[in-house]
């Protein structure tokens, strides 16, 4: 019998929430499939209604309290230079037993995960492909990831990129990128506790 993950989501902007939700839901099928767990869960996440970016603390722990009331994860996205927002978040909140806090934290921003399968850029129409970071060293080396993607496709609409990529990147090159796998193991080992694995 198969159990019902539920999954929820606060994210910086909404490019970062179109591109993790899916990527999130994708990733998280993969290890159930990976570790014959047997759950099944929506293709959506719930979705909170502030940035984590651009709300005051307190409201962020509000939300995140509400969230967690209706999830058996809950994923908080904070880019790199703001990843010690979520440990303020994890203190400042009692999550109930059956949720697990995941923070989502890319090296510099969630842009870096966006450039990791290069093949995949290099097909999109209007691409700089001399632009194109050569591989997951170099993708994690760069200063500035949102400015780089800006050069492999100048003038494309960033929230479609966001959903385009969401959906067909390759996860296992980006499993090639320190802090994505450092994700997967942490999502890994929320699922164990939660005996979803």
């Amino acid at each position: 019998m198969s159990r019902y993950l539920t999954v929820g989501l606060l994210a910086e902007g909404p490019e970062d929430e179109i591109f993790l939700s899916t990527v999130a839901v994708r990733q998280l099928k993969q290890l159930a499939a990976r570790h014959n767990g047997r759950f099944d869960m929506s293709d959506t996440p719930l979705r909170g209604r502030c940035s984590t970016a651009r709300t005051a603390h307190e409201q962020i722990c509000a939300e995140a309290a509400d969230l967690a009331e209706d999830c058996d994860l809950l994923l908080i996205h904070n880019d790199h230079r703001e990843r010690n927002k979520i440990e303020k978040i994890r203190q400042d909140i009692v999550l109930p037993a059956h949720c697990r806090m995941v923070p989502v934290v890319p090296v510099r921003e969630t842009e870096a995960w966006l450039l990791a399968d290069g093949p995949l850029l290099g097909s999109l129409p209007g691409v700089m492909s001399a632009h194109i970071p050569a591989g997951a060293r170099d993708i994690e080396k760069t200063a500035d990831p949102k400015a780089l993607l800006s050069r492999v496709l100048p003038g494309g609409d960033s929230r479609e990129l966001a959903e385009f990529l969401g959906e067909r990147v390759d996860l296992a090159r980006l499993r090639t990128l320190p802090a994505y796998q450092m994700w997967c193991a942490e999502l890994t080992t929320a699922l164990k506790e939660l005996r979803f694995l």
